[in-house]
Formats: C-alpha cells, structure tokens, sequence
C-alpha cells in the first residue's frame, strides 16, 4: 500500500481511539493499519507519482525518470512519507497509553510480534508436516507399485505355465 493508505489508516484508527471503549473496539483498525504498513514495505514504487508531494519534488528537484527510485526526489518522498507514518503511529500509541494507561501500546506491540512469531512457526510445522506426509505417501506407492508388480510377474509366470501345459497336451495328442 502506498504512503498515504498508512496514514489515513493511522488517522481512522486515531478517530476509533477516540470514541472506543476497549482494545477490542480498534483491533480491527490496527490490524488495518500494521498489514498496510507491511504491505507498503514489501510494494515496490509506481511509475508516476501519486500524491502532490510527490509531484512537487519531482518538478523542483527536475527529475524526469519516475522509475529511478535513487532520484533525490525520490529517496526525499520517502524519507518524508516515512517520517509523517512514524510520526501519526507515535501519535497514536501515546492516546493509546493516554487512555488505558502506560505500557499498553508497548503491550499491544509484544503480543502482535508473539504471534506473528506462533504464525511463522505453525505455517513452519505445517510445511515439515505436509513433506513428511508427502515422503510417506512416496514410499506407500512405491510399496503398492512394488506388490503390484509381483503380482503381475505370478500371474505371469502362472499363465506361462498354463500355456506350456496346454501346448504340450495339444502336441501330445497331436503325435
């Protein structure tokens, strides 16, 4: 998400804090505004820009390249976009410690990275999981591939017989 999706969701949650009665009435809000902040760190730049910040640097720093993210108009937005995020979830957390007392954002903070941490672990255990279970079923049809083809091979050998035993009547009768 781009720079301006973060702070408008820093702002919604700032209002929600306002009005809120529990954690629970803004975890919505903030789990809003933490996958925004990810995806806007994992989102690679556009090629034009998007907000009239962005357009003024551009003009005044005469950058004609909008994909040249070493440009100073560039690395300036993004220090600037960067600073005015920190600066709204700085905001932010101090309403938040404001309203249900010191530590709580700190608190909200801890646990959020406790899980994501329990959810990189269980997407880990699954992942182990699902390649044994994968190895496991490897070697189950290879012992399947393994009887059928034993069976083929008596079946073959019992045919075989019958059919020498059939030959040699038919010769035997023959002579």
């Amino acid at each position: 998400m781009d720079p301006v999706t973060i702070a408008a969701a820093v702002q919604a949650t700032r209002t929600l804090l306002k009005s809120a009665r529990g954690i629970s009435d803004i975890a919505h809000s903030l789990d809003s505004m933490f996958k925004h902040q990810e995806d806007h760190a994992k989102k690679k730049k556009g090629k034009k820009p998007k907000t009239r910040q962005q357009q003024i640097l551009r003009m005044r720093s005469g950058d004609k390249d909008y994909n040249d993210d070493t440009s100073i108009s560039a690395v300036a937005n993004d220090v600037l976009e960067k600073k005015k995020i920190d600066r709204g979830i700085e905001i932010l957390s101090r309403e938040i410690d404001n309203k249900w007392g010191k530590g709580t954002w700190q608190s909200i903070l801890d646990e959020r990275e406790k899980r994501i941490k329990e959810n990189k672990e269980n997407i880990k255990k699954r992942k182990e999981a699902a390649k044994r279970k994968a190895e496991e079923d490897k070697e189950y049809y290879k012992k399947i591939a393994s009887w059928v083809g034993q069976i083929l091979i008596v079946f073959g050998a019992i045919g075989g017989l019958i059919w020498f035993l059939v030959w040699a009547a038919n010769r035997g009768v023959a002579s």
